[in-house]
Parts: C-alpha cells; structure tokens; sequence
C-alpha cells in the first residue's frame, strides 16, 4: 500500500488574492478575497479524522471551532490561508503553513470556525 493509497478524499484549493485599496488622506489598506473558482480542483488528499474542537459561549452567540490536519502529496502547491474546500461535505478550512514531512508528503494544519446555532 502506498502513499498514494492513503489519499481518499477530494478537496478544491482557493489561494488567497491580496488587493490594495485607498481609504483617503493616504492612507492604504489591503483586502484579502478568494476567487469564485478554484485555484486547483479534485486536488487528492487525507483530512485525518483526528481534530481538536472546542465550544465557547460568548456575550452575543457560541463559537465553535474546529483543528484538523490534512495530508497531500509532495509537490501539491498548497499555501498559507488557502481555503480548503472538502468535497464530501462542503465544509471549508483556512489552512497553516503547510510543513513538508521528510520530503515525503506535505501536512497542513486546518481550522474552521464558526459563530450562532447552525454555522457549522
């Protein structure tokens, strides 16, 4: 069995877009937006079933947040705050750094988070 064998699931990839714009009296600000269409689509990949989740209440609604890790394979260009779509369900994930594993295969730390009843 190897690697490759490991990767069942799909997800699409959205690099973030950074754009500058000008409030006036010089002062700059930078928007970061994803695109309607993915950047890389049906990317092979593992979303680990082992997570962190946490519930917090707060003054106006309950946050709920949600730590994975996924797996991809070597040369996948996965990159910081890219949204990581899942395939199977929809849900979305901002992503980490991604860390390259013995120049084997590449991780990355993922996390959702979410305010009110059904945000998740």
């Amino acid at each position: 069995m190897g690697f490759e064998d490991l990767l069942d699931h799909k997800c699409n990839v959205y690099h973030v877009n950074s754009d500058e714009t000008s409030l006036g009296f010089g002062v700059e600000t930078k928007e970061f937006t994803y695109s309607d269409k993915p950047d890389i689509e049906n990317v092979d990949c593992h979303f680990n079933t082992n997570r962190t989740e946490s519930l917090q209440q707060t003054d106006n609604a309950n946050v709920y947040t949600v730590n994975g890790k996924v797996n991809f394979a070597l040369g996948t260009d996965i990159r910081v705050n890219d949204k990581i779509v899942d395939l199977s369900n929809g849900l979305e994930y901002i992503c980490e750094i991604p860390k390259q594993i013995r120049n084997h295969h590449l991780i990355a730390i993922v996390h959702r988070t979410g305010a009110g009843k059904g945000a998740l």
